[in-house]
């Protein structure tokens, strides 16, 4: 059973289709236009199902006249033609992902923002704790702003009118648009104190108070957030995720009908400062309850070498119910791994069998050709303490495909993961997560948590018990929200339950019913209540599946007529062995490797390893006593 209803954004992005859907960005801003057909065609060939591009405004605004008008023609300059790369697109079968920002970050000068935006004539973005949100050390406007959002319109209205309108599909390519980016500027998850609150901010949310009957405290107590009330700070917290919601809703109604609407926000960390989580979790409350489909970007780290990522990813797709929009498929700055294909492809497979309709490659094709518009400035990224030199071409330089047409070292791993689709994808689609129980949060929680800057958080604390429990003992105990819509999780139908609840406690809880206080550090009780409450699980009729060390996890998904499709992950520097079905079957999981099993009534149907590189040991499977054969079921 599903934890928490999720959106199917595969079957957005491509109406009727039976499997997941593979999204590949393609920067055309990067590459020389004479490129981009047939690298077009090659991402279509690799696998590449949906073709997705930010549109930088900075690059396409070309300061003729007014000073307002912009080229998406290629009249001033042929890598602006970007009607004639949709048009490429929808020629090499590829549907497009257009995301016009207006802040796209995509390690683009100021976001994409025109420089006068990031100036003094403009109010800055200011948190409630005198942060300015900047982009190379530059600051980045409120998009609450009249001034600037009068600007940004201008923008937003002209890619309607000039590049979406004639392109949207079933008559063109243009399947999707995303609004803003990670939030409206990559704010997404920021602190809830560093939340835009800018005299625009501040006015939205008084209005936003009054529209609930609720005073306006925050008037009357000014910018000094340490007066503010408990009551008030919830609130606040809540608001966070309504503002950037607002923008969303802005955005969207500037453009045609047809295109579907997608909005994506990044997953964070337990061991984040300033209860990242938290904050994450508190914006939840508005972002999943909005008219747009909701995906999330993995940029938290490595699942495949670090367990901390891990749960990560374990707990924020899990909880968010969202698909993948942006993951790594070729950024060396921190990891080199990310150049070759186990990574990507064990990160891929971790989403999906968390229950994620897509699979995204970010970037698909490593371009290096851009100009001084798009080229970040190296003194303000110094400022940041980033190397200016991490940003030189090419752009993503392990993605699978170079802007030349070679095939790199990721290309393999998409081709595999694409053809394991192809097969196999259709299982995925139709079959549901199996879960051991299910611990349901009150959202006042993380709420509260969101200020709290001391201590483990309730939910940071729940985070790491629940890949806990995966890692010990196999049971995979999904967390979702008190208040989800009716169904087989928020009922408990079928499942077994425990909940987690804001109060004071009384000595009242009874079986799987924790009370906390709202803001202040769990100290163990999390934790030992999830150790408890999965000891306390029944016996499951089937042999559980073991590991011989304790370094994977392993994920299991149930679809109809007996399939059962099986995820291990070793996300540790050792080796391990996973054997399962009272030892019908074993598998050899070397450090940073993974691999998905299907198999129905005891038949093994296919099964798909993590590439691995010659010096390294690889995945191994071994069914019913004999060896399987990785390379033929891998292609098959």
């Amino acid at each position: 059973m599903s934890p928490a209803p999720r959106t199917r954004l595969a079957g957005a992005l491509v109406p009727g289709t039976a499997r997941p859907v593979v999204v590949g960005e393609y920067p055309y801003y990067r590459a020389d236009p004479a490129n981009w057909a047939s690298n077009l065609r090659e991402l279509r060939a690799l696998g590449v199902d949906v073709v997705s591009c930010y549109l930088p405004w900075r690059f396409h605004e070309t300061g003729e006249g007014d000073g307002r008008s912009f080229d998406f023609t290629g009249k001033t300059d042929p890598q602006r033609d970007v009607v004639a790369l949709l048009e490429l697109a929808e020629r090499a079968g590829l549907g497009v992902l257009l995301k016009p920002g207006p802040f796209i970050h995509a390690e683009v000068q100021l976001g994409g923002l025109p420089d006068r935006l990031c100036g003094p004539d403009h109010t800055p973005y200011r948190g409630l704790d005198g942060s300015v949100l900047t982009s190379q050390g530059s600051p980045l406007p409120s998009l609450l702003d009249p001034v600037v959002r009068a600007e940004t319109e201008v923008w937003l209205k002209a890619v309607a009118d000039e590049v979406v309108a004639g392109a949207v599909a079933p008559g063109g390519p243009v399947v999707a648009l995303q609004l803003g980016n990670e939030g409206t500027a990559g704010d997404a998850h920021l602190p809830v104190d560093a939340q835009d609150a800018s005299p625009a901010a501040r006015e939205a949310f008084a209005r936003w108070l009054a529209g609930r009957g609720l005073p306006d405290e925050a008037a009357r107590t000014g910018e000094d957030v340490t007066r503010w009330t408990s009551a008030l700070r919830r609130l606040w917290s809540q608001w966070s995720g309504h503002a950037i919601v607002g923008v969303w809703d802005w955005i969207s109604e500037l453009f045609p009908q047809g295109p579907v609407r997608l909005a994506n926000v990044p997953l964070t960390g337990t061991a984040a400062p300033r209860a990242a989580l938290d904050a994450w979790a508190a914006r939840q409350r508005a972002v999943q309850g909005s008219a747009h489909l909701i995906g999330h970007t993995e940029w938290v780290g490595n699942p495949a070498r670090d367990t901390g990522a891990f749960g990560s990813h374990l707990t924020g797709i899990l909880l968010g119910g969202t698909d993948v929009v942006e993951a790594n498929w070729g950024f060396t700055w921190t990891d080199e791994t990310f150049a070759e294909p186990a990574a990507p492809v064990f990160n891929a497979l971790l989403a999906l069998l968390l229950g994620s309709t897509t699979v995204s490659v970010y970037t698909a094709c490593a371009t290096g050709n851009w100009g001084d518009l798009v080229d970040m400035d190296p003194d303000g990224l110094r400022s940041e303490g980033v190397d200016p030199a991490l940003h030189a071409p090419p752009y993503s330089p392990g993605a699978p495909l170079a802007e030349s047409g070679a095939h790199q070292a990721n290309a393999e791993g998409l081709r595999l993961l694409a053809a394991f689709l192809d097969r196999f994808g259709d299982v995925l689609l139709a079959s549901t997560p199996d879960h051991d129980g299910v611990v349901l949060v009150d959202r006042t929680l993380p709420e509260a948590g969101a200020w709290q800057r001391t201590g483990r958080t309730v939910l940071a604390e729940l985070a790491d018990a629940v890949h806990g429990e995966l890692a010990r003992s196999g049971r995979l105990i999904a967390p979702a929200w008190l208040d989800a819509p009716p169904g087989p999780v928020a009922d408990g139908t079928g499942l077994p339950v425990a909940v987690l609840r804001a109060g004071h406690p009384d000595g009242s809880d009874g079986p799987g019913v924790l009370t906390l206080p709202a803001g202040e550090s769990a100290d163990g009780a999390v934790a030992a209540f999830v150790a408890s409450f999965a000891s306390a699980l029944p016996v499951p009729d089937a042999p559980r599946r073991t590991t011989a060390h304790g370094r994977a996890r392993v994920l299991s998904r149930s679809g109809p007529a007996g399939v059962r499709v099986l995820g291990a992950f070793n996300p540790t520097d050792g080796e391990d062995r996973v054997t399962g079905d009272g030892g019908g079957w074993a598998l050899e999981l070397p450090a940073g490797s993974a691999a998905v099993i299907v198999s129905r009534d005891g038949e093994l149907l296919g099964w798909l390893a993590t590439p691995e590189p010659p010096s390294t040991t690889p995945v191994a499977l071994t069914w019913g006593g004999q060896q399987a054969d990785a390379a033929r079921v891998r292609a098959s």
